[in-house]
């Protein structure tokens, strides 16, 4: 048992030696090697830091989330979407294909029910229209009793071309 303990003094004392050595023989002063070091550390124990505090955040994020799905699901009732968002999302749904449409008509929202206020061209796109608003998610009803038709605007018929130019009046001189 003496042995072991004469080796492992020996052993320590290597070490000290060795590392006293290395501070004396550094190219640098021990100085500096000790504030690089202590900066290491600290620059490492704040960005772990930081990372656990991320992670925790994210953490009790998901957790937090985790239990609203699960009041959600025990509820029993529908996801309340409010006026403004339920237009949005129609918008967002009807955007391209009735672009030209949607420019003449004005939408808002009461509870579930899209009210539809404005004029279209023609009762075939009055049609569609309400259709298209009636299958986005989170309508109940479409309201347009406001959306009006307009004829488009008449043309003059075209002139013949055997009656000749049309008459001017000119001012007698």
């Amino acid at each position: 048992m003496r042995k072991r303990s004469r080796r492992a003094a020996w052993f320590a004392g290597g070490v000290v030696a060795g590392t006293v050595l290395g501070w004396l023989t550094a190219p640098r002063r021990g100085d500096w090697v000790r504030n690089q070091l202590r900066q290491k550390l600290g620059h490492w124990r704040h960005v772990s830091r930081i990372r656990l505090v991320k992670r925790s955040r994210d953490l009790e994020n998901r957790l937090w989330g985790s239990l609203a799905q699960v009041r959600q699901a025990w509820a029993g009732h529908e996801h309340y979407v409010d006026a403004n968002t339920l237009v949005d999302q129609v918008h967002t749904e009807l955007g391209r294909r009735f672009a030209a449409t949607l420019s003449h008509v004005n939408l808002n929202a009461y509870g579930h029910t899209v009210y539809l206020h404005g004029c279209v061209e023609s009762a075939a796109e009055r049609h569609r229209l309400i259709e298209a608003i009636g299958a986005v998610d989170g309508v109940d009803a479409v309201a347009a009793g406001e959306l009006r038709l307009v004829a488009p605007p008449r043309r003059p018929p075209p002139s013949s071309p055997a009656a000749g130019p049309p008459p001017t009046a000119e001012a007698p001189s």
